[in-house]
């Protein structure tokens, strides 16, 4: 046996070795000599949505018929010149780089002092562990509902609701449930509620003051929801987003400020529309710390930080005077009264909204035998020159009895509006 012999006993024969270097080689030219199937390959999986959101592709086509938009929220409300000039200060001193993903130390203390004076709180968030500054609302929803839910569980939406609740739950894997708003006045049952809810319910997303409906949901209501969820061990996330539009005697109900509720709520709000700034992508998450925790996780992930600059000039927007908000609902209840009584001439049935700057409309008595939403919606883009929303794109359920509905938005100005309403006018006593 030569040196190193006692390993001989355990060497492949060399042309064994030649063979198996050979084969990987073989297996990839065979592999190389096949035509792949694209198609096959990048499929769209099944849980990415199908075409664009129905909403924004109603703007682009306003525009390619030089109709009135009605259809998206856009507001056209004026930005504070302030809130420009520190967002442009912010740039200028080179304040461009990622805050901390919870957000910018001075802005999460803004949001805290914010957040108490307006809701009377007898403690404020702690800027710390209780708030996550996101990239809008819309982040933020789907950050409450990765900290929440997961495959298998699933979440009930309150509807007709915002197009992107149904689309979020789609794209994380959760399942969907529907609990429709009753009758004519759009009210919220928590009975309901509590009826498609089971043990592997994990949330009910809501939204008060209501897109599309402009419904505010009453003490009663929400008292009603936080039992039901508190019974269940539901959590709610309250999407308050239009929570400083509103057209009554008092502030919107909360659910997170119902006794016992602190600790099971998660509520979402931005900048967007209250300060007309729906492109700056700024808003803001709170809740009980341990929820907060993994809304922060899950942020951390999605987009790191929402804009420097912009979580700058949130500082200077969150310290404007209350006249500041008593101006703007001033401005849209003129708005709305402009649509709501051009609607009622038109003999449009509808429920005069009490939040938010939308209307949802019954369109029984102008739409065509057989006429689907889209198709309604389209004859009063190309032959009426206004766009509206189809009420189709609210639902999620299978439920087909509802009327026929559209959605009318009067976030523009006075005169646009206006204008719109003629439109609609114009051609509804012609063609109804």
């Amino acid at each position: 046996m030569t040196s190193g012999g006692h390993l001989d006993q355990f060497a492949v024969p060399h042309r064994d070795q030649s063979r198996r270097r050979l084969r990987p080689c073989q297996e990839r030219n065979q592999l190389m000599s096949r035509t792949p199937d694209l198609d096959t390959m990048f499929r769209s999986p099944e849980n990415i949505p199908v075409g664009e959101s129905v909403i924004r592709g109603m703007t682009r086509a306003c525009q390619t018929a030089n109709a009135v938009n009605l259809a998206q929220g856009i507001p056209s409300y004026p930005l504070p010149s302030s809130l420009a000039e520190a967002a442009v200060a912010a740039i200028r001193s080179n304040d461009n780089q990622y805050t901390s993903p919870r957000g910018s130390e001075q802005f999460l203390q803004a949001i805290s002092e914010f957040e108490q004076r307006r809701w009377n709180m007898p403690e404020p968030y702690d800027p710390e562990t209780q708030i996550c500054v996101t990239c809008g609302a819309t982040e933020g929803m789907l950050a409450a509902l990765l900290a929440v839910a997961e495959r298998g569980s699933n979440v009930i939406i309150v509807e007709p609701a915002y197009e992107s609740y149904a689309v979020n739950l789609r794209l994380i894997g959760v399942e969907a449930r529907y609990v429709q708003l009753k009758g004519p006045d759009w009210e919220l049952d928590p009975a309901a509620v509590a009826a498609v809810a089971d043990r592997n319910t994990r949330a009910v997303i809501v939204n008060s003051p209501h897109n599309p409906t402009g419904r505010v949901f009453t003490r009663d209501e929400t008292q009603g929801l936080a039992d039901v969820c508190q019974r269940l061990g539901i959590v709610v996330i309250h999407d308050a987003i239009y929570d400083e539009l509103y057209f009554t005697s008092e502030r919107p109900a909360r659910i997170s400020d119902v006794p016992g509720m602190e600790q099971q709520s998660i509520t979402i709000n931005a900048l967007s529309k209250m300060f007309s700034v729906t492109g700056w992508r700024v808003g803001w998450v709170t809740g009980a710390q341990n929820l907060m925790e993994r809304v922060a996780r899950v942020h951390d992930f999605l987009t790191i930080a929402a804009p420097s600059p912009f979580q700058a000039a949130g500082v200077a927007a969150l310290s404007l005077p209350e006249s500041y908000f008593d101006e703007l609902r001033d401005v849209y209840r003129r708005r709305r009264d402009i649509l709501v009584n051009g609607l009622e001439k038109c003999g449009i049935e509808f429920q005069r909204p009490a939040g938010a700057y939308y209307v949802m409309c019954d369109a029984t008595s102008f739409a065509l035998r057989g006429e689907e939403e889209s198709q309604l919606v389209q004859r009063l883009l190309r032959e009426g020159g206004v766009g509206v929303v189809p009420g189709q794109c609210f639902y999620g359920s299978t439920d087909r009895t509802r009327p026929p509905q559209i959605r009318i938005a009067f976030a523009k100005g006075e005169d646009t509006v206006a204008e719109g309403v003629r439109r609609l006018h114009s051609y509804l006593s012609v063609n109804q």
